[in-house]
């Protein structure tokens, strides 16, 4: 049962809070999984009346749920809500949302704080909070949930760490990562661990690769800024595909507590090879989109384009090869990639297994997690085709839908959210696993950022570049 609770939601007017976090929570409420006692502050820099708080939200809902919704909920939905302006310029605005906070009988003393803001802002804010006794933990608890990026490196996270962890106990801080709650990247450990079948060929033994791959038919669109400092490897790799590297590969753990969960991830991220200094051209591969033709969109521009500077080294295909350090990976090499503007669009994780030898001819098997945007797990295995010839072989797959009609859809901060009032970590990074995944990408961006020589180039629509064989062990090894 979820206790009471108070969520505070900052930054409530930016474009996160209008698409994902007031309609996730109208969802969740119509769902009946929020406790009926429980409020949400909407915290914004915009002054705002409370009547012209109601009329944006009835906007954010008419627009997300355009078949209508409960007028019932929303009647219930939006006397939860109440907003309060911290103006910026006020010095005395943090006095003020504490006084908020404190009116009597209206707001539970079980604090749920929702930084959705720019991540400059997480230590002030934090400090603030501390500041007027916010974040005291003596009549009730408190939680702070913070957005990715945690750092833009190894430093930049310590430091942030060490600037909130001042306030901050670890089991207080939600460091959200939104691939984490997504129905079918949840649903990995549970076929992993759950299915005989799996676990026993789950080592080197058996598989010889895998590929965990996002693959985008987007272009950075608006985002020309802050790609330009960010880059594809610190905007995906760093934190997504690590992230499901590690549901794929971690030991079984003693249960599924979000304590022992975080131990076999923390476990395994720490388990990376380092990349030697001789060696990051075969592990690390960069490229940038070219102009060329999207279907759907026609012709688009470079990226170079998009940016105005023909001298730009951002990488928006970024791929890296990893081998950990495990008698369970021992050798079997790991390869991630994100990249944009390509001919199609997916997230998956992909295992392939070993040949064996056989009578019959060369299996080419494969166990694939199918994240977005279809939810599935798949085998291909090779079987005979029906015929008189009986060596004619082709392979077979059988894929199993994880949704199915009626099947609840909630959205990954849908159960973000009821994660953090209800306390379950599971699905938040704890600091090592932060610290681990700067370990492994930091290397990579000082060698790439030491050799400033002009990136691969592929057209936009086209399908991986040949270039990027160069990270792969064998030459039958390439992207699915």
């Amino acid at each position: 049962m979820i206790e009471n609770s108070t969520l505070v939601l900052f930054g409530a007017k930016g474009n996160l809070s209008r698409v994902k976090l007031v309609p996730g929570l109208f969802h969740l409420d119509e769902s009946g999984q929020l406790p009926d006692g429980m409020k949400i502050l909407s915290v914004g820099r915009q002054a705002s009346t409370q009547d012209e708080w109601k009329k944006e939200i009835r906007g954010m809902l008419d627009k997300k749920f355009k078949d209508g919704y409960c007028e019932k909920t929303y009647k219930r939905f939006i006397e939860r809500n109440i907003y309060h302006a911290n103006l910026t310029e006020d010095p005395e605005a943090f006095q003020k949302f504490s006084n908020k906070l404190n009116e009597e009988n209206l707001f539970s003393k079980n604090l749920a704080f929702f930084l959705s803001v720019r991540p400059s802002d997480f230590a002030l804010i934090v400090d603030q909070l501390a500041d007027v006794g916010l974040l005291d933990q003596t009549n009730g608890w408190k939680r702070v949930l913070i957005e990715k990026p945690f750092g833009t490196n190894l430093k930049s996270a310590i430091d942030l760490q060490e600037s909130i962890s001042k306030h901050l106990n670890e089991d207080q801080i939600y460091r959200i990562d939104h691939y984490l709650g997504k129905s079918a990247l949840q649903n990995i450990l549970v076929t992993r661990f759950a299915n005989s079948i799996l676990e026993p060929i789950w080592n080197s033994s058996h598989i010889d690769h895998i590929q965990i791959t996002n693959h985008e038919m987007l272009g950075v669109g608006d985002r020309t800024t802050f790609y330009e400092s960010t880059g594809a490897l610190r905007d995906m790799i760093q934190s997504h595909l690590l992230q499901m590297m590690a549901l794929t590969t971690m030991e079984q753990p003693k249960s599924f507590s979000p304590n022992d969960i975080r131990k076999e991830k923390i476990k395994l991220l720490e388990s990376i090879t380092p990349i030697s200094q001789n060696n990051f051209k075969n592990h690390a591969f960069r490229a940038q989109y070219a102009a060329g033709e999207i279907k759907g969109e026609g012709k688009v521009d470079s990226y170079l384009s998009e940016v105005g500077n023909q001298d730009s080294i951002t990488e928006t295909y970024a791929a890296v090869k990893i081998f950990i350090d495990t008698p369970r990976w021992k050798g079997v090499p790991i390869y991630l990639r994100t990249a944009k503007r390509l001919s199609s669009s997916g997230t998956n994780i992909s295992v392939k297994f070993k040949n064996r030898d056989s009578l019959i001819g060369d299996n080419n098997n494969w166990v694939v997690f199918n994240i977005q945007p279809k939810e599935s797990t798949s085998i291909e295995i090779t079987t005979k085709t029906p015929g008189l010839n009986e060596n004619e072989l082709r392979s077979t797959n059988l894929e199993g839908l994880n949704r199915i009609d009626g099947d609840e859809s909630i959205d990954a901060y849908e159960t973000l959210m009821l994660d953090l009032i209800s306390g379950n970590q599971s699905r938040f990074l704890h600091i090592d696993e932060v610290k681990a995944q700067w370990k492994f990408v930091d290397p990579i961006i000082d060698f790439w950022t030491k050799n400033k020589v002009k990136l691969d180039q592929y057209n936009s629509g086209s399908s991986d570049p040949d270039s990027s064989k160069i990270i792969f062990e064998d030459p039958s090894q390439f992207w699915r």
